[in-house]
């Protein structure tokens, strides 16, 4: 004659109970499940990292969206600050330094963008032709004649085509400057020499 056991009544558990469970069967200390960022853990299986990353990564998405919005209405002093806010989130994006310098640069605000535009540089070599000009651009508009030639002439020494600075009003004071002469020449000696070369091929 086969019995009928009934089944225990279902004991209600402490979210902190099982939390604790939890940390002994991973063998991890309380602040490793807490902090873990790992998405979809096979250790922890802590499913409040994956929600965490999860909103962070909606935030920075929507930040970026609102600073690319507020550049284009030309709002230069907001943008530059969405800009800071999604960079303190995510500060290897060389495009939004780039770009939080223009806001910068905009604004007036050019010590920042300059820092700003360096930043860029250091973090992607592509932009270095974009940046050595945007710094010069600053540092003139700062009324720094000094630094807006010194960094002229590393524009120019990066490839920057003279007539593209020159055809800027920005420049227009230090179109003869000495400095400035040298590198231009060379680019400018280099690019007949490529097309001699192309030429005779």
């Amino acid at each position: 004659m086969a019995l009928a056991v009934a089944a225990p009544e279902a004991v209600p558990v402490r979210a902190l109970v099982v939390a604790r469970t939890l940390m002994l069967a991973c063998a991890l200390p309380s602040s490793a499940i807490a902090m873990c960022p790992v998405r979809h853990c096979p250790t922890c299986g802590d499913t409040r990292a994956v929600a965490a990353t999860s909103m962070l990564d909606t935030g920075y998405a929507n930040t970026v969206q609102r600073a690319r919005l507020a550049s284009r209405r030309g709002e230069w002093s907001d943008a530059a600050d969405l800009w800071r806010d999604a960079l303190l989130t995510d500060d290897r994006v060389a495009e939004h330094w780039m770009a939080m310098g223009d806001a910068l640069s905009r604004a007036a605000r050019y010590r920042e963008a300059v820092a700003s535009y360096q930043r860029a540089i250091q973090l992607d070599a592509r932009l270095t032709r974009e940046g050595t000009t945007s710094v010069a651009r600053a540092y003139a508009r700062q009324g720094d004649d000094q630094q807006a030639v010194r960094w002229l002439e590393l524009a120019l020494r990066a490839g920057v085509p003279p007539e593209t600075v020159w055809s800027e009003d920005t420049f227009g004071a230090y179109r003869n400057d000495p400095r400035l002469r040298v590198p231009a020449r060379v680019q400018v000696r280099g690019r007949g020499a490529r097309s001699g070369e192309t030429s005779t091929a």
